[in-house]
């Protein structure tokens, strides 16, 4: 028991009700649909255009959730069904819905790149900066594939551009929620705040938009914000759980010096980097659709960190973009990945048909988790821009 609460005893770790906090109550303030209007206006007259609507929501959502589940329960029950409506087959509705929620986990601010900074000692202020440009390339590879699917199958309606009036305007109706991730990315890159220190200030702004809103539109309560401290309580509490569990864990696996031997067994099986490369996302996808994503990310963090950085020649802060994506991506993965069984339902359709239409989008992110691995600019690049490091 000691040393799970010293495990969680970390003042980085602090960051993480604030933030689930700041998206328990901007969800309960009901503004996803203001989002999902921004989305439509920028990007909804393009040819298969509810598609690329609900991949850009995600890219904003994650600015408010930062977790995959949340994504998909919220963003799912209003876009899979209109992208039905619209002729989009429901399996490739509900599979896009699944792949494009695993931005919410990559944007920051995030919620697993909290646990992952706080537990391996990797700067949480570097992850998140590491986080922008995978998550906006996640966000492009999914787009080009529903274009491609779009244009070769006849998917959805065409629509026409409104103009830029109507953009700017439904911008602006957004713009208390869009300019969340923007502050406090300003704040932790400039220098500003530490991560911990965003989260207080954006669940206090959040607060206050709560009450604001409730003034005015009546559609904030205190009985709306005493459930979003419950729905804080229990995902935190839930996480921290598994965080010190899984840091205990760790230790032992540590002090019988498995890591050592894991990097020895390995690295003379191979030295090559891409069979090396290959067999680690083998590994992610397997275990990341039997085991909680968070769990795999503390014990196996620590694991393969040797092998990345000594096999892979990987920057920490890139191998921890590099691990967390790679075992995101088994709650996609056929046939177990937990956000199917979600978007399944919501579709109306079965986890088999959803299996097999999100393997695509599958192959999409595999892409980019490449690109992770053997370009270094993809996620060191910001942080060096922002000085976190050289």
């Amino acid at each position: 028991m000691t040393q799970m609460y010293g495990g969680i005893d970390s003042f980085a770790l602090l960051a993480l009700p604030m933030f689930v906090l700041t998206g328990e109550l901007l969800n309960r303030l009901n503004l996803t649909e203001r989002l999902i209007e921004v989305a439509r206006l920028l990007v909804g007259w393009i040819k298969g255009g509810l598609a690329h609507v609900n991949v850009v929501t995600s890219m904003f959502f994650a600015g408010i959730s930062g977790s995959v589940l949340a994504d998909a329960a919220s963003i799912g029950p209003i876009l899979i069904p209109a992208m039905i409506r619209e002729r989009y087959p429901p399996a490739f509705s509900a599979a896009l819905t699944g792949a494009s929620a695993v931005i919410g986990a990559i944007i920051p601010p995030s919620i697993p790149l909290i646990i992952v900074g706080g537990s391996m000692q990797i700067s949480i202020s570097g992850l998140f900066a590491a986080g922008i440009i995978p998550g906006v390339l996640i966000g492009l590879f999914l787009m080009i594939t529903s274009f491609l699917f779009a244009i070769f199958r006849n998917y959805g309606d065409i629509h026409r551009f409104e103009g830029v009036i109507p953009v700017a305007r439904g911008t602006f109706r957004a713009l208390p929620v869009l300019v969340i991730p923007f502050v406090i990315l300003y704040g932790i890159l400039g220098g500003v705040m530490t991560p911990t220190e965003a989260g207080a200030i954006a669940a206090l702004y959040a607060i206050v938009l709560g009450s604001i809103y409730g003034f005015f539109q009546s559609n904030f309560s205190v009985h709306k914000f005493i459930n979003a401290m419950v729905g804080t309580a229990r995902v935190t509490g839930s996480s921290l759980i598994i965080v010190g569990a899984a840091i205990v864990f760790g230790q032992i696996l540590i002090f019988h010096q498995f890591p050592q031997g894991l990097l020895d067994v390995v690295l003379n099986l191979t030295e090559n980097r891409i069979l090396l490369f290959l067999i680690i996302v083998l590994f992610f996808l397997f275990v990341g659709t039997f085991m909680d994503a968070v769990a795999n990310m503390i014990i196996l963090g620590p694991l393969l960190m040797p092998i990345a950085i000594e096999g892979l020649g990987m920057h920490p802060i890139q191998y921890g973009m590099f691990l967390m994506i790679g075992l995101l991506l088994g709650v996609i993965t056929p046939p177990l990945g937990i956000v199917l069984f979600i978007v399944a339902p919501i579709a109306k359709t079965s986890i088999e048909r959803t299996s097999i239409a999100v393997l695509p989008f599958l192959v999409a992110e595999l892409l980019v988790l490449t690109l992770i691995a053997f370009v270094p600019f993809i996620t060191l690049g910001i942080p060096r821009l922002a000085g976190i490091i050289n």
